[in-house]
């Protein structure tokens, strides 16, 4: 019996539905019954352990396209390599890209399917917690530029998503951290309950209990959900979700987007944005205390020696700016946060200060 879906996102543009559940790579061709040819595309490495499943689950058949992966390859150039191998093996409009991966594939293949014929149906498989309660949701694909991350991209909702937490349990602790970092973000934007989770439960989830594992996805994905039916372009509520961004860019650019996960630089952007929050009077210190003391527990990389004003010059680029004022998020309390359009670049090199040390 085929499930319900979780949930259905709603979008101005589109509405589809987010499928959770463990053991579900085997039904993703029962759960999203393609209308053309599927390109399944997926990295090389994960070809084998879960591409081969996905592409078997159609019953007509379907093709793989592999592409390498790590972030440093997140970039037009390789968007333009799944375009080309779609137009050689003769894909059409009514084709459709099943992309099974992490945030960088999911990224990457889905732009590019955003983009190839004017859009063909794109399907995400996301294998990395971080893909599943964020990269996944809400129709955002991006490439990034040498001037900054994610500078180049679409609004571009798929057809359906399909997360099999059940893959999880073969993820790396780093992977595993790199999302547990950005669902907690989703906990202090707008619920408490997921950040307790998180501040209550830390070896249920670094031991990947399944009931603990499912309930933050779902809680996550409700998070995001909300938001982004209510602002698909990142008009003006859609900007909360860009907590601890600012700052993360900035780290991810210093340091040439190697050595740090996107999920890491989010967790020291969080605290960098906490720290300008108590400044201006909107966090309490308590509540900053709390926050920054989980995110510690869960155990950060370090990061590395970075040159301070090379993190403030990739905040300037930042897509969430308006004119010459830098946006930002900040909380007010566990639960809240709200979007500043006047910070400063003393505020900024404040929170960066904050990061990485006096």
């Amino acid at each position: 019996m085929t499930p319900q879906p979780f949930i259905t996102i709603h979008q101005a543009s589109a509405s589809y539905p987010v499928f959770v559940g463990r053991n579900l790579l085997d039904r993703v061709g029962e759960l999203v019954r393609a209308r053309g040819r599927v390109f399944v595309i997926t990295s090389e490495s994960l070809r084998d352990r879960f591409g081969d499943r996905v592409a078997q689950s159609f019953s007509l058949g379907s093709e793989i396209i592999s592409i390498a992966e790590g972030e440093a390859r997140k970039t037009l150039a390789t968007a333009e390599e799944v375009i080309t191998e779609l137009l050689a093996r003769g894909a059409r409009r009514d084709a459709t890209a099943i992309v099974v991966g992490g945030g960088m594939i999911g990224d990457t293949a889905g732009f590019a399917a955003s983009i190839f014929l004017r859009g063909i149906d794109l399907v995400h498989v996301p294998t990395t917690l971080l893909a599943q309660v964020d990269s996944s949701i809400g129709g955002k694909l991006a490439v990034n530029h040498p001037k900054g991350k994610n500078l180049i991209g679409s609004f571009y909702p798929p057809r359906a998503v399909v997360s099999d937490t059940s893959v999880l349990d073969s993820l790396s602790p780093r992977e595993l951290l790199s999302g547990i970092y950005e669902a907690m973000k989703g906990g202090v934007i707008r619920d408490p309950e997921l950040f307790e989770l998180f501040e209550s439960n830390r070896a249920e989830v670094l031991r990947r209990d399944p009931g603990t594992i499912d309930e933050l996805v779902r809680k996550k994905i409700r998070v995001k959900a909300d938001i982004v039916s209510a602002d698909e372009k990142e008009a003006d509520l859609r900007r909360l979700l860009n907590y601890g961004h600012t700052i993360a860019h900035g780290i991810e650019a210093a340091m040439q987007y190697e050595g740090i996960t996107h999920g890491e630089a989010v967790a020291w952007g969080m605290i960098g944005a906490n720290a300008i929050a108590v400044r201006r009077g909107l966090l309490a210190s308590n509540e900053e205390a709390r926050i920054r003391k989980t995110i510690l527990e869960y155990e950060p990389a370090s990061l590395p020696r970075l040159d301070r004003q090379e993190i403030l010059a990739a905040t300037e680029h930042d897509k969430k700016n308006v004119g010459t004022a830098r946006v930002m998020v900040f909380p007010r309390r566990i639960g809240e946060c709200v979007v500043v359009s006047d910070v400063t670049e003393a505020e900024v090199k404040y929170g960066i200060d904050a990061v990485c040390g006096s």
